[in-house]
């Protein structure tokens, strides 16, 4: 089951984003920001449940382009536990933020994904995105 990501979920959550990131956060202030998060309209966050166990998130927001005519949906973090890996479960996450963005109006979809990430860059290639561009990044001490 796809649905938003609830209070009950943020534990869950963590855990699962944890994984994606060298500079980990205390729990405390992960749960600050997602309360944060809850008062702007242009996040979308969602899970996929399976057997009331968060399996997977999808964390975006709508991003106002000046330069452009409409809108992007950027997708900032998908990941699908291990064990549910090559279920159709990070699919169904990107085709229910593409409907999202659809229904917003927005131009693309976008993310990025770590250099060396090949299964992603393949899953996501799988999924209707293009390698279009390189990111960059300047880090502030």
């Amino acid at each position: 089951m796809i649905r938003k990501i609830e209070l009950k979920d943020l534990e869950q959550v963590f855990e699962l984003l944890n994984e994606l990131y060298e500079n980990k956060i205390e729990y405390s202030i992960f749960v600050e920001k997602y309360k944060e998060s809850l008062k702007n309209a242009n996040f979308y966050e969602i899970v996929a449940v399976e057997d009331n166990k968060v399996v997977s998130v999808l964390i975006s927001q709508i991003i106002n382009r000046l330069a452009k005519k409409r809108n992007i949906l950027f997708i900032d973090d998908l990941i699908v536990n291990e064990k549910y890996r090559n279920l159709g479960i990070g699919k169904k996450l990107i085709q229910d933020a593409t409907d999202y963005a659809i229904s917003k109006n927005c131009e693309a979809v976008e993310l990025t994904s770590m250099i060396s990430n090949i299964n992603a860059h393949r899953f996501y290639e799988n999924n209707g995105f293009e390698k279009r561009q390189y990111k960059f990044k300047r880090r502030m001490r």
